[in-house]
C-alpha cells in the first residue's frame, strides 16, 4: 500500500500507550488516514518526578504500541521537543487535518503544555478532540453524581482496536536513549513495560495470586505477590481502567457461582474493585484543583510546616533513620520503584509527621522514584497522609508499632537492612533497645518518635479546631469529598433498610468527614478569657478562647514556664489587645514572635521595654522612619506603646518564645489565635491599614480579603534583609491610606524621655 500525503488525523498518545480500548483512535482511524504520534517531551524529561527507570519502561511501552501499530498498518511516529514546536512542524510537513488524544490528568507542566496546544489548534483551526479514558471528569461542576459517572463510564464495553491503519510515510527519531534524553541510566530492577506484560499481570492476579489480596496487601512481605501490580501499567495506559474493573467483575462473578472457589476470591475481589474507584476518586481532586500539586488543599494548613533540615531529609531518602522497616522501605523504593500502598502512607508520614517536612519536598522526591507515578493520585495521597486536607482522620504512622505488625519476624527488615542481620528478632523493630547495638553499622533513631508524634497531632489539631479550618473542610468537601457513603444511605432508605448505626468515635467521625465537621453538637470546656482585656476582644474572640488548641496551648505554656524561661512575663502577653481596642484598630504591624533576650519583649511587635537597648531590627525601622518622614526624629527608646494607643495593633504571630530560643513557640497553638485576630480585623468595615514586613508575614495576605483595606508589603527590617525594607517608606504610605478615607493618620514621633 502506497505511503498516504493527505492531512492527516494526528493521534497524540500521552498516558494511553495502547491501541485496545482507545476511542480517539476509532474515532480518527473513522475520518482519514492516522499519524500515531509519540512526543518526547524535554520539560518532562528533565523534570524533577523523571528518572531513567521511567524512560526505560516507558521505552518498552512505546516498543510494543509500535508493534501493534504496525501490524495495524502504520508506524508509530516518535519526534522530540516542545509539544507546539513539534506539532507546529508537522503540520508544516504533511498537513494536520485534526488533533485526537485522551485526556490527560498530570503534573502541572502537561497542564500548562495542554493549555498552549489547545490555544495554538484554535489560532490555526485545527480541531483538537480530547475524549475521556477512565472515571475522572473533565470541568466537573459537583462531586455529587459523580460515582454514578464512573460507573457508566466503567460499564461500557470496552473497544477493539481498529481493523486496519493506511500506512503513513513520515520521519521518526525513534526511541531516545537516556543519553538523548539527557536523563542518568536505569539503575532499578523493574518489570517489562507494554501491553502483553500488562496482560500477564492481570491474568495472574486474578487467577492466582489475588486471592489473598485483602489480607495480605499491607504487609511488606506479602504485598510484592499479592497487590495486583497493575499500578505502572496503568500510570502508562498499557491497559485501560474499564479494562481491568471488567475482568474483575467477570471473575467475581465466576467465582461468586462456585462452590469450589475459596471464599477468599470474593473479599479479595470486592476490595480490589473499591481501590479501582479510589483510583480516579483521588485523581479527580487534581483535575479539580491542579493547584494541589504545589499549595495545601485545606489553606488553614498554609504556614504549618516550614522547610525542615536538610540533614533530616536526607538521612529519610537515603534509608539512614533509624527505624529499620521505614529504612528498609525507603531502600526497597530506591531499588525497585515500588512500594504497597501501606509502606507509602508510613513514608510520607514519617517525613511530613515525625520530621515535619514540608510535603512538597519528600513528595517530589517519591514522585521521582515510583515507577508507577500517576500525579493525581501521588498529590492526593501525599497530602492526604501529611493531613493537609482536614476532612479525613489525621492518621500519624508509629514506624515501630508497624514493624512489628506487618514485618513480625524482621524477614523484610533483614532483606534490605543488611546491617541488621546479626540482630535477635526480639530487637529487630527497636534495634537501639538491643545491648549490642553499639556494634551496630546503623544510625540511632532521627528523632524520638513517640515524642514527634504527640508534637506534630498536637500542632494538627490546633490549626483544626480554629473557624477558618472549618470553613476550610466544608469547601473542600464540597469540591473533593467522596459521596460514596451518602449514596450508600439513600440507597438503603429507598430498599426500605433501616439506616446502619454509626460509632461515634472521634476516629470514626473525623475518616467520615462531615459529621464532626459539620454537625452535631461537641461538647467544649469553659473559655480561657485573658485578664484585661478590652470587650470587644472578649467577644469578637470568644469562640478561640473557648477552642480545645487554646486550652492546650495553655497547658503548654504553664508547662514551658516551669521547666524553662519563657518571654515576655506572662502578665505581657496580651498587651497588643489591651491597648489597641478593636473599635480603634486603623493599623495593624504584624511580627513574627517576641525578642528572645532578657527584659526586651512585653507584648507588642517590634516593641522593647524603656531602657532597653534598641534591636538591630527596630533601629533599622527607626532610620527608614526618618528617611520617609523627616520631621520625625530617631528617639533614644525602642518603646512603642505610643503608637498602640493611637490604633496600631503591634501584633506578633506568636506571642510567647523560649529564652534564647528565636521561633520555639512557633506552631503550639499561637497562631490559631492570631490568625483569628487578623480575620477578625480584616471584617471591620472601615479601611485598615495592615503591614506586613517579611516573607512569614506576608504569608498572611491570603487573611486580609476586605477591599476596604490597604496592604502594605515588603522585606524585613532585620539586618539580613534590610535592602528589601529600606526605602519602601512604609510610614507615609500608612498615613496616606487613612487619610484618603478621612481617618487622622499617626503620629508616629514618640516620646523623647521614657
Amino acid at each position: 500500500m502506497p505511503p498516504v500525503h493527505a492531512p492527516l488525523q494526528v493521534v497524540w498518545f500521552k498516558k494511553d500507550l495502547r491501541v485496545h480500548d482507545h476511542l480517539p483512535l476509532l474515532e480518527a482511524a473513522a475520518r482519514g488516514p492516522v499519524l500515531p504520534l509519540y512526543i518526547y517531551e524535554p520539560e518532562q524529561l528533565q523534570h524533577p518526578e523523571f528518572g531513567g527507570h521511567h524512560l526505560q519502561y516507558l521505552n518498552d511501552c512505546l516498543t510494543e504500541l509500535g508493534g501493534a501499530l504496525q501490524a495495524l498498518g502504520t508506524p508509530l511516529v516518535c519526534r522530540a521537543g516542545e509539544a507546539v514546536e513539534v506539532l507546529s512542524a508537522l503540520h508544516a510537513e504533511t498537513g494536520i487535518a485534526a488533533l485526537w488524544a485522551h485526556e490527560e490528568t498530570g503534573n502541572g507542566v502537561s497542564y500548562a503544555r495542554d493549555r498552549r496546544v489547545r490555544a495554538w489548534c484554535r489560532a490555526g483551526g485545527i480541531p483538537f478532540t480530547e475524549l475521556p479514558q477512565n472515571g475522572v471528569v473533565r470541568r466537573l461542576h459537583s462531586r455529587d453524581g459523580w460515582a454514578a459517572l464512573w460507573e457508566e463510564r466503567m460499564g461500557a464495553s470496552p473497544l477493539k482496536p481498529p481493523v486496519q491503519l493506511p500506512a503513513v510515510s513520515v520521519p521518526s527519531v525513534g526511541l531516545l536513549e537516556p543519553a538523548d534524553a539527557r536523563v542518568a541510566p536505569n539503575h532499578k530492577s523493574l518489570p517489562p513495560g507494554g501491553r502483553p506484560a500488562a496482560k500477564r499481570t492481570l491474568d495472574s492476579f486474578l487467577a492466582v495470586r489475588g486471592v489473598d489480596y485483602m489480607r495480605e496487601m499491607s504487609s511488606p512481605l506479602t504485598a510484592e505477590a499479592s497487590c495486583s501490580r497493575l499500578s505502572a501499567p496503568l500510570a502508562f495506559g498499557t491497559v485501560s481502567l474499564r479494562e481491568v474493573v471488567q475482568a474483575t467483575r467477570q471473575r467475581l462473578a465466576a467465582v461468586k457461582g462456585d462452590p469450589e472457589a475459596d471464599p477468599s476470591w470474593v473479599r479479595s475481589l470486592r476490595s480490589f474493585e473499591s481501590r479501582l474507584h479510589w483510583h480516579c476518586h483521588f485523581m479527580q481532586r487534581l483535575e479539580t484543583e491542579p493547584d494541589m500539586e504545589f499549595r495545601n488543599l485545606n489553606r488553614a494548613f498554609d504556614d504549618l510546616r516550614p522547610q525542615g533540615a536538610r540533614d533530616s531529609f536526607d538521612r529519610w531518602a537515603a534509608g539512614q533513620t533509624g527505624y529499620p522497616l521505614q529504612d528498609a522501605c525507603m531502600r526497597m523504593l530506591n531499588e525497585t520503584g515500588w512500594l504497597n500502598f501501606r509502606m507509602r502512607a508510613m513514608t510520607i508520614s514519617f517525613s511530613s509527621q515525625l520530621l515535619w517536612l514540608h510535603w512538597r519536598v519528600p513528595g517530589e522526591y517519591l514522585a521521582h522514584h515510583w515507577l508507577d507515578n500517576e500525579p493525581g493520585i501521588h498529590w492526593a495521597q501525599v497530602q492526604m497522609q501529611s493531613s493537609t486536607v482536614g476532612i479525613n482522620q489525621v492518621r500519624i504512622y508509629n514506624p515501630t508499632k508497624q514493624a512489628r505488625d506487618q514485618d513480625p519476624t524482621g524477614e523484610f527488615i533483614r532483606r534490605w537492612v543488611p546491617e541488621l542481620a546479626e540482630v535477635p528478632t526480639d530487637f529487630i523493630h527497636a534495634p537501639w533497645t538491643w545491648s549490642g547495638a553499639g556494634r551496630l553499622k546503623y544510625p540511632a533513631p532521627i528523632v524520638d518518635a513517640e515524642r514527634a508524634m504527640r508534637a506534630a497531632k498536637a500542632k494538627i489539631m490546633a490549626a483544626r479546631q480554629t473557624g477558618f479550618f472549618q470553613e476550610e473542610a466544608r469547601r473542600v468537601y464540597e469540591l473533593h469529598g467522596s459521596r460514596k457513603k451518602a449514596v450508600m444511605r439513600a440507597e438503603r432508605r429507598a430498599n426500605g433498610l433501616p439506616e446502619k448505626p454509626v460509632r461515634r468515635t472521634q476516629a470514626v467521625l473525623d475518616m467520615a468527614g462531615q459529621p464532626s465537621l459539620f454537625g452535631g453538637k461537641t461538647a467544649t470546656a469553659p473559655p480561657i478569657v485573658p485578664a484585661g482585656l478590652p470587650e470587644s476582644w472578649r467577644e469578637a474572640l470568644a469562640p478561640e478562647f473557648a477552642a480545645p488548641s487554646f486550652h492546650q496551648l495553655k497547658d503548654f505554656l504553664i508547662e514551658e514556664r516551669r521547666t524553662h524561661r519563657v518571654y515576655p512575663p506572662a502578665p505581657d502577653v496580651f498587651n497588643a489587645l489591651r491597648w489597641t481596642p478593636l473599635e480603634q484598630v486603623k493599623v495593624l504591624i504584624l511580627g513574627q514572635d517576641p525578642y528572645h533576650g532578657a527584659g526586651q519583649a512585653h507584648g507588642l511587635s517590634f516593641s522593647v521595654q524603656p531602657g532597653v537597648r534598641i534591636p538591630p531590627s527596630l533601629h533599622n525601622i527607626f532610620k527608614e522612619l526618618h528617611t520617609d518622614v523627616p520631621d520625625v526624629l530617631p528617639p533614644q527608646h525602642g518603646d512603642l506603646s505610643a503608637w498602640a494607643q493611637q490604633g496600631v495593633l503591634l501584633l506578633n504571630a506568636v506571642l510567647t518564645v523560649r529564652a534564647g530560643q528565636p521561633n520555639s513557640h512557633a506552631g503550639m497553638g499561637w497562631e490559631p489565635l492570631t490568625d483569628a485576630v487578623i480575620r477578625v480585623v480584616n471584617a471591620k468595615p472601615e479601611r485598615v491599614v495592615f503591614v506586613l514586613w517579611g516573607a512569614y508575614a506576608r504569608k498572611k495576605a491570603r487573611l486580609i480579603t476586605g477591599p476596604q483595606h490597604v496592604t502594605i508589603q515588603s522585606g524585613h527590617p532585620s539586618p539580613l534583609s534590610v535592602a528589601h525594607f529600606t526605602g519602601t517608606r512604609p510610614f507615609s504610605r500608612v498615613n496616606a491610606a487613612l487619610e484618603e478615607v478621612n481617618i487622622a493618620p499617626i503620629d508616629w514621633q514618640l516620646p523623647a524621655g521614657l
